[in-house]
């Protein structure tokens, strides 16, 4: 089995979290936001980066590359190989939103089609660190 760390979460969980200082909250509400205008559906996880790495894997595998800077260069699991600094356009995107222990916190999956969010909360329960961490 697996490594997992994972876990289904939410905004209001982060929002109350202690990481965070009222400053960087109130930033992070205002990216969110504009974020939910091109991608209303959203999913938050509290996961490792491996996991994290892991579930963008599965997203670009799904529905194609990530919407933003291109920053897989630095994955455990990598789907664009360039090295070069580039962006993608892409029907789904992440935000990285606080540590709330060693290479762990809350980041939130952001979706344009409620089909996509679906299938995403399907696979959250097999979100794992992947191959590069047997057990």
């Amino acid at each position: 089995m697996p490594y997992r760390t994972a876990k289904l979460s939410s905004y209001d969980a982060y929002r109350s979290s202690e990481n965070d200082d009222p400053e960087e909250r109130l930033c992070a509400d205002d990216e969110r936001s504009l974020l939910l205008l091109q991608f209303p559906f959203a999913v938050m996880l509290e996961v490792a980066y491996p996991e994290m790495d892991f579930a963008d894997r599965w997203c670009w595998e799904t529905f194609g590359p990530k919407h933003g800077p291109c920053r897989q260069t630095q994955s455990n699991y990598p789907c664009c190989l360039s090295e070069i600094k580039h962006s993608h356009e892409g029907a789904w995107c992440t935000r990285w939103f606080v540590k709330t222990d060693y290479d762990f916190g809350f980041n939130e999956w952001y979706f344009r089609e409620q089909s996509q969010y679906e299938m995403f909360l399907s696979f959250v329960p097999l979100i794992n660190w992947g191959e590069r961490f047997p057990d």
